[in-house]
């Protein structure tokens, strides 16, 4: 057995995945091989030797099988592309975004990304619905305020008993104390709802819906000049860490907003209405 160089697998992989593949848990004969795959004998062999210069397949027991490199090697491959599918499917979002915005490939890798239908431009927003509707907790980061869907969120995002912890920028939480006042208010004071605030260097909307029995997700919400741009969502356990880092991320140092807040906040939208007369 020899092993090839990164540029050889790469090579070797991108021709023969497939055989790979079938090999993974062998020893296959290559009778079971050449039926499983419906290829020829000839391709399968030139195939199998490919595999097996590049130390990616070995002979045994009557069989081929892959080896640990080999394994290895081809879950490497499958999350490269899996990454490279998930950047193609965002590609429409990246254009509704700052060229610096970390919105990191280990949530693109199998992000499932929805945009508007010009007839219901606000309907991608019932994805985001649907992430958090029944969760048992749900995290967030609005740099930008859900206009028009504000009450829909909360009655979803709170369904499954979930107290929602957000943080939001300074002009977000001043849109929520001129809109809901003594509402936002009361959903402070009665623990429904914890907000924080701070400035963060992200530009889209971040969320993650947790479940006790596992199958958590996370999503992000791109907005545009004339409302969201997209949603993209995904469930694998990478994309839902690297999100939650991000939380974690804009949530240290951030403050935390009480009934107070409210309280001091609209008293000033009122000394500043009442100077403008």
């Amino acid at each position: 057995m020899t092993t090839g160089d990164a540029t050889e697998i790469a090579g070797v992989l991108a021709k023969r995945r497939e055989v790979l593949a079938a090999l993974c848990g062998g020893p296959v004969r290559k009778r079971t091989l050449v039926e499983r795959l419906d290829v020829p004998r000839t391709t399968l062999d030139r195939g199998v030797r490919e595999l097996v210069d590049a130390g990616l397949a070995e002979r045994a027991d009557g069989g081929v099988r892959a080896t640990a490199v080999g394994t290895n090697a081809l879950d490497a491959h499958d999350r490269y592309h899996a990454r490279l599918d998930g950047l193609a499917r965002g590609e429409p979002l990246f254009d509704s975004l700052p060229e610096e915005t970390p919105l990191d490939g280990r949530f693109l890798a199998g992000a499932a990304v929805s945009r508007p239908d010009p007839s219901v431009p606000d309907g991608v927003v019932e994805r985001l619905f649907e992430s958090v509707r029944g969760a048992d907790a749900v995290y967030g980061v609005a740099p930008a305020a859900l206009t028009g869907h504000l009450d829909t969120f909360d009655d979803e995002a709170t369904a499954g008993g979930a107290v929602p912890r957000m943080v939001v920028t300074p002009a977000v939480l001043e849109h929520l104390i001129e809109r809901r006042g003594e509402r936002f208010a009361a959903n402070l004071r009665d623990g429904t709802f914890e907000f924080f605030c701070d400035s963060v260097e992200i530009t889209f909307g971040l969320w993650i819906a947790a479940h006790d029995g596992g199958d958590d997700e996370a999503g992000v919400v791109v907005y545009t000049d004339t409302g969201v741009g997209g949603v993209a969502v995904n469930d694998d356990p990478t994309a839902v860490d690297w999100a939650r880092e991000r939380f974690e991320r804009a949530r240290d140092g951030a403050e935390r907003v009480t009934p107070e807040t409210v309280r001091d906040g609209r008293d000033g939208v009122a000394a500043n209405a009442e100077g403008a007369e």
